[in-house]
């Protein structure tokens, strides 16, 4: 008998359309706020993350490698995103649907069987995402593909990751939801789980995202292989990464020099600045306010691009063509990332700034953006923050402006 017709599912399992994918789900969980003590986790509000991995996954599979995939989906739990890539006509040759749940990996048969998914491209297992990545990279052919989308922080599947991935041109797709830790809310936690000292700042975003990144090219590092990061997105309390590998020692020797570094900050003016050294021991001096009892630095981090414009270029065109739900709100978080290529590390929100200088006025964004280049500086929107604008425009002078504008 099929499952869609048995007594269990009309009293425990509910069904839901999410993109082209239907799914069932526990009945107790999809009213759930989003735990570990879920039947199956499932979480509503994460759909956005599915969304850009899926368009990742394409503009991928367009870029960088032509030929079908071959994808790990280790963390499945109802088996959502691999449904989705399949319904989507993503070019699969073999897709790894895990979870350690075993009453997950049931329901994703059933939400398989639901969607008339042939098995013949699937591989369906119950195990530990550490223990699969052993078990794959011990195979002749390595996956283009790995997605690790943990509940809390993924550190402690990054380095067997990175063993299993194929080393040149694979798309690694890492999220962290403990933005807490990454954020500086808990920095004792971020270094001890990231080895990297947070700040919690108005633009705790970007630079919590800078430590993840310094954290997987670590540990790529250390198994022979770099990262390019092509998007580093941030929504709804969680940073998704997706990286390209590739190998070469004396290439990754060179861009490791060059792309760690460490953030200087003025608690008491604001100022910032970013050093690709940082020696201990040294004197530092705020240059603004000759201040040293509030400087802080935070690191290291990832000082380099975050984005890639040919692969967000690829994500929007995506866009257009794929069931996205979030079609509008992609449009707008792309462009503000594709904004942030080549601009200064960290941002400013406006809306405290003005507050800090008490200013009754608060200009429009745009308008400020345009005012700033006009004074000969560059200036952008971000996709970390919608109130907070980037520029190379040193913070006094940037105060001057905001008090002449109110003047």
């Amino acid at each position: 008998m099929r499952f869609e017709n048995t007594h269990l599912k009309r009293n425990n399992f509910i069904l839901k359309q999410e993109g082209l994918a239907k799914l069932y789900l526990h009945k107790n969980d999809s009213v759930s706020i989003p735990s570990k003590s879920m039947n199956v986790f499932y979480n509503e509000k994460m759909e956005i993350n599915r969304d850009i991995s899926i368009l990742a996954i394409k503009a991928y599979n367009n870029i960088f490698y032509q030929e079908p995939l071959e994808i790990v989906d280790c963390m499945s739990g109802t088996g959502v995103t691999s449904l989705r890539l399949l319904k989507n006509s993503i070019n699969i040759e073999k897709i790894y649907i895990n979870d350690i749940n075993p009453v997950a990996v049931n329901l994703i048969e059933k939400n398989l069987e639901l969607n008339d998914i042939a098995s013949n491209r699937i591989a369906l297992s119950n195990k530990d995402a550490n223990l699969l990545f052993t078990e794959i990279s011990q195979k002749n052919r390595l996956p283009d593909v790995i997605s690790i989308d943990p509940f809390g922080t993924p550190n402690i599947y990054v380095d067997s990751a990175f063993k299993a991935i194929k080393k040149n041109d694979g798309l690694m797709c890492i999220t962290a939801t403990d933005t807490a830790v990454l954020f500086g809310v808990r920095p004792k936690a971020c270094i001890r789980k990231y080895m990297s000292k947070p700040i919690h700042s108005e633009y705790c975003k970007e630079v919590g995202a800078r430590i993840l990144l310094y954290f997987i090219s670590r540990i790529a590092n250390i198994n022979n292989s770099g990262i390019t990061p092509l998007l580093t997105f941030y929504s709804n309390h969680f940073i998704r990464v997706f990286a390209l590998t590739y190998r070469g020692k004396t290439r990754i020797q060179e861009n490791s020099l060059n792309s760690y570094g460490y953030l200087i900050h003025c608690k008491k003016c604001g100022y910032r600045t970013i050093i690709s050294e940082y020696r201990l021991g040294n004197p530092h001096v705020c240059p603004l306010c000759l201040n040293n009892d509030d400087l802080y630095y935070s690191g290291p981090l990832w000082i380099k691009e975050i984005h890639q414009k040919l692969f967000l270029d690829e994500i929007t065109r995506l866009n257009e063509q794929l069931a996205i739900k979030n079609k509008k709100r992609f449009d707008k978080l792309i462009n503000y990332a594709l904004q942030e290529i080549n601009m200064p590390i960290s941002y400013y929100n406006i809306h405290k700034l003005c507050q800090q200088l008490k200013l009754s006025y608060i200009p429009k964004l745009d308008n400020l953006i345009n005012l700033i280049k006009e004074n000969g500086y560059r200036a952008s929107r971000t996709h970390f923050d919608f109130l907070s604008i980037k520029t190379n425009m040193r913070i006094d002078d940037f105060k001057s402006l905001l008090s002449q504008i109110e003047k």
